[in-house]
């Protein structure tokens, strides 16, 4: 969908990679529908929009099929068709030794990001195939691909976003379907806030130099430059670009 047209749905959309997917697409002229739970935070998002696509925002859990199925449909028969999907819905959960960890927050955590990504995929992928092609970009981690004491239901659940990506974009490449995955490490919002606190309590601050010190250059990663990279897998990469991973963390995928 190369120029900026089409209609996508963005999950996550009140979060601060979310909202950034939801400006750079309307800006460059596709219909958006946003969608998450926080009904306030979606309000945010579109406050000072001016970009030429159409911004629709829906409430919705999106680990519940009921919702999922209902919020693709609505906008099937708003726009008429679907290019594509900008899964960003997520979570961390609580910190917790694997020996320790709570199964309620294993199944939180599955459910938001990788039951998500699953319905949503489920829903979308059949519009896209009707619509002769289109694109997915499902949101990872760093730690789709490694570990991190006291997340294991984190590192699961985008081990599962990496599979599942990994998957589809095999199975629906010759229906002209691209299904690809961003891997940002800590980025600059307020999950990364969290995580800081988790690391240091006391000081703060030194929690989140121990995020910036995993990278190389100095610094997290910033929201824009996530839906950016998401934003260009949905828009502006070749088509021959199919099941990759991207990594968006300071050279930590280098070493």
């Amino acid at each position: 969908m190369t120029g900026g047209s089409g209609n996508f749905i963005v999950t996550g959309a009140a979060g601060g990679v979310g909202s950034a997917a939801v400006r750079q697409l309307a800006e460059r002229g596709a219909n958006v529908m946003a969608v998450d739970r926080d009904e306030t935070g979606l309000g945010r998002t579109i406050e000072g929009l001016d970009g030429p696509g159409e911004v629709v925002i829906r409430a919705a859990d999106v680990g519940d099929e009921n919702d999922v199925r209902s919020y693709v449909e609505e906008a099937i028969e708003r726009w008429g068709t679907l290019a594509g999907n900008f899964n960003i819905a997520g979570i961390e959960g609580e910190f917790q030794f694997s020996g320790e960890a709570s199964i309620e927050n294993y199944d939180t955590v599955m459910r938001v990001n990788a039951r998500s990504v699953f319905l949503n995929m489920r829903y979308v992928i059949p519009a896209l195939v009707s619509a002769n092609g289109g694109a997915i970009v499902n949101t990872g981690s760093h730690l789709a691909s490694h570990g991190a004491a006291t997340l294991g239901a984190y590192c699961a659940s985008k081990h599962a976003v990496m599979g599942m990506t990994r998957a589809a974009a095999i199975e629906y490449a010759s229906a002209g379907i691209r299904v690809n995955c961003v891997c940002p490490s800590s980025v600059e919002t307020a999950m990364a806030e969290r995580v800081s606190r988790a690391i240091n309590p006391e000081q703060p601050e030194l929690g989140k130099q121990v995020l910036i010190d995993q990278g190389f250059n100095g610094r997290l990663a910033t929201a824009d430059e996530v839906a950016a990279a998401g934003v260009w897998l949905l828009l502006d990469a070749p088509t021959h670009i199919t099941g990759i991973l991207v990594p968006i963390d300071g050279g930590q995928a280098a070493a």
